[in-house]
């Protein structure tokens, strides 16, 4: 049975207390793999090294970022096969589903790859003569990114792209259904040249694993994709700290069944 662990600082981290949690097989309903049981001080460690990287990473041209990027994109292109095969095994889906996922995932990662030479600001006229006004675009720092299972590596996709491009540093919070996906991502990134530290991954449950995320100082902002009745929770401790947050919550998607349904 493998041990799923963390990914800090450009390479695999053991959790520090060495406990671990079972991943179910939804093919089989056995459990299949182990994947880290991470408590404060490993979130804590994996913050300092996003913090740690972020002026090298920020003070990259967008274009330099971009290029970057390309690179990881490429990777997982190369890698698109065992991707898939890891959603499927991991979610339950089928091999073509979960392949359709991957692709959709890589596009993403083109798209935004691309918008390095396309970073534009605004520039806007002024009531004052002789003056105008313009906008500048400014990493945050930090991005604490929290996805769920229902699409893993498109929910990965979706968060870390954008927030890297425009030179933030992230700590990614792996689904508990999903934590080898995020592994394979974090592997690929090494690969394809990603400085160490600047794309870190996080495994565990929300309590232990997520909180510390979302209430660390050292967090410029959290993104989170899941339950409304949780969305609620992060957006009350974010906002008791001033911090940024942007919530992709439930609510949509409902199902009307009907009595005669078997």
């Amino acid at each position: 049975m493998i041990k799923i662990n963390n990914w800090i600082n450009g390479e695999e981290r053991k959790p520090s207390n060495n406990k671990w949690i079972n991943k179910i097989n939804p093919h089989t309903g056995q459990a299949d793999s182990l994947f880290a049981d991470s408590k404060k001080e490993d979130i804590e460690e994996a913050v300092s090294c996003a913090k740690d990287s972020f002026p090298s990473w920020s003070n990259l041209t967008p274009v330099e970022r971009g290029s970057l990027l390309f690179g990881f994109v490429q990777e997982m292109r190369s890698s698109s096969v065992q991707l898939a095969d890891c959603v499927s095994k991991e979610t339950g889906k089928s091999s073509k589903d979960a392949t359709g996922e991957v692709q959709g995932a890589i596009a993403q990662g083109e798209f935004f790859a691309g918008e390095g030479r396309r970073l534009y600001s605004r520039s806007l006229t002024s009531g004052t003569p002789g003056k105008y006004s313009h906008t500048v675009r400014c990493p945050l720092g930090a991005a604490g990114l929290n996805v769920p299972a229902n699409t893993p590596i498109a929910n990965i996709a979706w968060k870390i792209f954008p927030a890297l491009i425009c030179g933030n540093t992230v700590v990614l919070k792996a689904s508990e259904d999903s934590p080898e996906i995020a592994m394979l991502i974090a592997r690929i990134s090494k690969d394809a040249g990603l400085p160490d530290g600047v794309l870190n991954v996080v495994q565990g449950d929300g309590n232990s694993a997520g909180s510390p995320l979302v209430e660390s100082e050292d967090v410029d902002v959290i993104s989170f994709t899941g339950s409304t009745s949780v969305g609620k929770i992060i957006a009350s401790r974010v906002g008791a700290r001033m911090g940024r947050v942007s919530l992709e919550l439930g609510g949509k998607s409902a199902h009307i069944i009907f009595d005669d349904v078997d």
